[in-house]
């Protein structure tokens, strides 16, 4: 990947990515922060937060994941840093470059690489000793990383887009409906905005307390979180800034591995997947999108049981960053792709409604 200076936005090669340092930006560990941009043919924009776990307390805070960990075994709970190297292996699925079934093939796009624990909203400093007993800090400061990366989008795309896609996955799923307001903001006459947060569900009481004690989130986003449902939450705030034509999208698996186990540990200590894990995820789930479906306005969702484990009765957990996935008729005959493109083109609309008829009785 290669570095790119904001002078030479204007020169950067088509569908080629472009490594971005963010100047005075930090990833959870201290070390440097960097955004990804790539320069499109149309004039339609993707601005895009990745996922990569959380830490919301000292035990989790001294388990990120490493090689050590991963061969080891150990549980882990949140990415630390990402080299220009490892940032390569982000861009697949709807951020793969060249690959023309991608609905946001050939439109300009931003990636945000997320390495800072706090869902990209973060405003501290959390000190905590590692698993030896050393004094260390995580650097919660999704929220300023964000907002240079803002900085650094409105020289690189500066005129109003056609159509203006936030999205995210897991963690980044989070993030893009919390930050879309500050986006829309640098495009005040864009008339086709789209939210997409894609496997974005973790219910838990801890979550205001997260929010406004260990990441310290900006106060409007503090006033928001006050349920045990922050996705909830964020939509109501996002609804609430964003202009009335936006559309809002969300997909989750039913039975999803990742957000399972995650959520059975902030709720029960044990990060692990068992059947009274899988039950609890899977009716708050559903009681989640039944809510944003009556409250939210341009809500659709797409919801789906595709691929569920036989061995731990688990489902994928998220789809875009997946071409298997992303491509494949998962549910009702239609692929997240296609979904995707008929909100951008026409109106979105449900998938997976039948899955879901007996929470609407």
């Amino acid at each position: 990947m290669t570095v790119l200076s904001l002078w030479e936005a204007e020169k950067a090669k088509l569908h080629t990515w472009y490594h971005n340092p963010l100047e005075g930006c930090v990833s959870s560990n201290g070390r440097p922060y960097s955004i990804s941009l790539k320069r499109g043919n149309t004039n339609k924009l993707l601005v895009f937060f990745v996922g990569g776990g959380g830490s919301w307390n000292e035990e989790t805070a001294a388990r990120p994941l490493t090689v050590a960990s991963t061969l080891m075994g150990e549980d882990a709970y949140y990415i630390s840093d990402l080299s220009a190297f490892e940032m390569e292996f982000m861009h697949v699925g709807i951020l793969n470059a060249t690959d023309r079934r991608n609905p946001f093939h050939g439109w300009d796009m931003l990636t945000l690489p997320y390495s800072t624990a706090d869902f990209h909203i973060g405003n501290n400093d959390y000190p905590y000793k590692d698993t030896k007993g050393r004094d260390k800090v995580l650097h919660h400061h999704g929220a300023r990383n964000v907002q240079m990366a803002l900085e650094v989008l409105r020289e690189f795309h500066s005129e109003t887009p056609e159509t203006l896609a936030i999205a995210g996955l897991s963690a980044g799923a989070f993030g893009c409906v919390a930050h879309c307001a500050q986006i829309e903001k640098l495009y005040p006459e864009c008339k086709n905005i789209v939210v997409y947060s894609e496997g974005s569900h973790l219910h838990s009481a801890q979550w205001p307390a997260i929010i406004r004690d260990i990441w310290k989130a900006s106060p409007d986003l503090v006033e928001y979180s006050n349920s045990n449902d922050l996705i909830v939450d964020l939509f109501r705030y996002a609804h609430d800034k964003m202009p009335p034509h936006t559309k809002f999208l969300h997909s989750n698996s039913l039975w999803d591995k990742e957000l399972t186990r995650f959520m059975y540990k902030m709720n029960h200590d044990s990060f692990l997947i068992n059947e009274e894990a899988l039950q609890e995820f899977n009716a708050t789930l559903l009681s989640v999108v039944k809510t944003l479906r009556s409250e939210i306005d341009n809500y659709s969702y797409y919801i789906t049981d595709y691929e569920r484990s036989r061995i731990d009765g688990t489902t994928p957990h998220t789809f875009s960053g997946t071409p298997l996935l992303l491509y494949h008729t998962m549910q009702n005959g239609l692929s997240i792709a296609d979904w995707l493109r008929q909100a951008f083109e026409r109106e979105p609309f449900d998938v997976g409604e039948e899955l879901i008829e007996e929470t609407w009785q």
